[in-house]
């Protein structure tokens, strides 16, 4: 059967954003401010659809899998939030394993347990990670490129898009970021982790999501 999918021209193409929700001990999760605030925004040719995903191993696919299909995205910025990381982190690569490190929002731990049966070993991102770090470093922001997205919500989130976009005609690219946790977070935590502002993650989002868009 053909592929219907109604392909956005450059006029109107989209760029996804998602965040998740909060999950384990925190009550925030500065990924979900994020994609919120950079919801509605035109870059360039692009506008912006930023959305929240449940921290829940079988429902963040399924309420990202519709949107793909509605928006066709030019583009797929997935961000977390990384406890312990003192940059913005720019994901290489997705493997296909579940083992989570604590349980999901519903309880359930994964031990080992593949992202997509049957699926590739791994995957890698394909947003210009080159460009996107030397933007942000000209910016002053604090960032790297990292070759472990872990093995939670976060790298099978990144590797199910990838694993979906990549039998589509013309297919987004795909990537995902984490960011550190926020300041206050830190302080009611009592343990000594880094922590970054939210004004800089945002500034790094949207340093990001303008390399994306000149580059799709």
């Amino acid at each position: 059967m053909a592929d219907t999918r109604l392909w956005q021209t450059e006029a109107v193409s989209t760029i996804l954003v998602t965040g998740f929700e909060p999950f384990g001990a925190h009550g925030a999760n500065p990924s979900e401010g994020l994609a919120k605030a950079v919801d509605g925004r035109r870059i360039g040719d692009h506008t912006v659809r930023g959305v929240v995903l449940p921290v829940h191993h079988a429902d963040a696919a399924e309420r990202l899998a519709p949107i793909l299909d509605e928006t066709s995205p030019a583009a797929v910025l997935h961000l977390g939030l990384a406890e312990g990381r003192a940059r913005v982190a720019l994901e290489r690569v997705a493997v296909n394993v579940m083992d989570y490190p604590l349980p999901d929002n519903a309880g359930y731990r994964a031990s080992g347990q593949p992202c997509v049966p049957g699926g590739p070993a791994a995957y890698f991102a394909t947003l210009p990670l080159p460009t996107m770090l030397k933007a942000l470093v000209a910016e002053g922001i604090p960032s790297y490129v990292s070759s472990t997205a872990g093995t939670y919500l976060c790298n099978q989130t990144l590797y199910w898009t990838l694993h979906t976009v990549s039998g589509w005609p013309r297919r987004p690219a795909v990537g995902f970021v984490h960011v550190p946790l926020l300041p206050a977070m830190v302080a009611t935590s009592g343990l000594e982790l880094p922590s970054m502002d939210f004004p800089l993650m945002l500034r790094a989002v949207e340093t990001i999501l303008g390399v994306i868009a000149a580059d799709s």
